[in-house]
């Protein structure tokens, strides 16, 4: 299996410091898009305060959640489950280091 890392230009490996939660890039796509958050939480078929639990990182991003924003913004499902799996290692990883 090919193993990819993102390098810069002395070939060290770049790894990020920070991890973005979907909600965040959510809570983004729904300012830029003028969408009311009770609105869009309708949308989905979720509470209120269920969406603002996912965009305060409280809650992830599941296969069926992710499959009802790409329905309505027409935004992948994978781009939300990724974002989700790299918050999720980079969590879990910040947790190794710490107890290291």
């Amino acid at each position: 299996m090919a193993r990819y890392k993102t390098i810069d230009k002395k070939g060290n490996e770049i790894t990020p410091r920070i991890a973005l939660h979907p909600g965040e890039v959510l809570n983004d796509e729904l300012l830029a898009r003028s969408i009311k958050k009770s609105a869009f939480a309708e949308m989905l078929g979720m509470k209120p305060g269920h969406l603002s639990d996912l965009l305060h990182g409280k809650r992830h991003v599941s296969a069926a959640v992710a499959i009802k924003l790409e329905k309505l913004l027409e935004v992948k499902a994978e781009y939300w489950l990724r974002i989700q799996m790299y918050y999720d290692l980079f969590v879990e990883r910040e947790k190794f280091k710490k107890a290291a």
